[in-house]
């Protein structure tokens, strides 16, 4: 079968990683793939190694480009795709048209909480929550259109270990360095776990906006030196290999693959009750803190220090749940069936 993955976005984060992965995963599966992506898509090498799938770029100003739409409709009219799966607003709102221009059916992952206007032609859903499926039928899709299916992680499954003997914990959180991500509540929460008597480092990963306003509070707070900025990460599995606790300190997170690839680790996770991680985790598999609240997440820091057996209990649990419901061979069948049931 022919697939057509669209994905218009420059950036990488959540929503682009789950397009390349889809991507690949596919295409392990002997599909053939017509990747369309942006011409400045930061990961075309990643998807151009599988002999499976055909990148095929374009450049896009936004939505309403003439241009853009038109090469759109064009490069799939050529490849004559059984199934159209589109990522983000301009990839649904570009690649619909062509769908219906074409007569293709097309189906969207919500990878947040969108807004509908962009997503006029789209045939199915794809919700990575129960929430985000009440978010669609509240602007009126039909129930039968919506699949609620979680995304998936590539990362292997790796053994829990236990804590490290002869050193303090390596706190390791991963993301793009934005206001919303929850940074700057880290690193004061950082602070006061300091501040109770414990050592330890702290390791970020990742790039954005905000690295240089980071590094600042970082050196305010009297952490610099205990501090790690490692930069944009190309090796997730390694950086997460290098802490102790995964520490997710969002203040919005719609679902968060990188929870994902924290429970593959095997890591102990700490994170905010933010609407993906509370969906995916529970009580007996991560610690939890509530939203920009310093004091709750330097309290769950320590608790994850001063309580090790607990802390491998909830990993143990996490690792297994990521086996049995969010990885590749759990989620990819689900995909392939409404790929099935759409293209007859």
């Amino acid at each position: 079968m022919k697939i057509t993955q669209i994905m218009l976005a420059k950036g990488f984060g959540g929503a682009e990683r789950h397009f390349v992965d889809l991507s690949l995963a596919l295409a392990e599966l002997g599909y053939e793939i017509q990747a369309i992506c942006h011409a400045k898509f930061t990961k075309q090498s990643e998807l151009k190694t599988h002999p499976n799938i055909r990148v095929q770029t374009v450049n896009v100003f936004a939505v309403w480009d003439p241009f853009a739409r038109s090469t759109v409709r064009r490069l799939i009219a050529d490849f004559q795709p059984a199934v159209i799966h589109a990522h983000l607003a301009r990839g649904a709102f570009i690649g619909g048209q062509a769908a219906k221009a074409l007569g293709i059916p097309a189906v969207v992952n919500l990878h947040n909480y969108i807004d509908l206007k962009y997503y006029r032609n789209i045939s199915a859903f794809i919700a990575a929550t129960e929430d985000q499926k009440k978010h669609l039928l509240t602007h009126h899709i039909a129930p039968n259109q919506i699949a609620v299916m979680p995304h998936f992680s590539m990362l292997p499954p790796v053994a829990v270990k236990p804590y490290p003997t002869g050193r303090p914990l390596t706190f390791v959180a991963l993301g793009r360095m934005v206001k919303k991500k929850g940074f700057d509540i880290l690193l004061r929460a950082f602070r006061r776990y300091l501040d109770a008597g414990q050592d330890g480092r702290l390791m970020i990963g990742g790039d954005g906006v905000e690295r240089g306003t980071l590094s600042k509070l970082a050196a305010k707070l009297g952490v610099a030196d205990k501090v790690n900025f490692s930069g944009w990460v190309e090796d997730v599995a390694s950086l997460l290999a290098q802490g102790d606790v995964f520490v997710l300190p969002s203040l919005d997170e719609p679902f968060g693959i990188v929870v994902l690839e924290a429970m593959a680790s095997g890591k102990p996770i700490i994170s905010t009750r933010t609407q993906g991680p509370i969906t995916i985790l529970g009580d007996n598999s991560a610690f939890f803190a509530e939203i920009g609240d310093v004091e709750t997440l330097a309290n769950a820091m320590l608790t994850a220090s001063a309580k090790p057996d607990v802390s491998k209990q909830k990993a143990q649990v996490a690792l297994e749940l990521y086996q049995s419901t969010y990885s590749k061979r759990a989620v990819v069948p689900k995909v392939e069936a409404i790929y099935q049931q759409l293209a007859s």
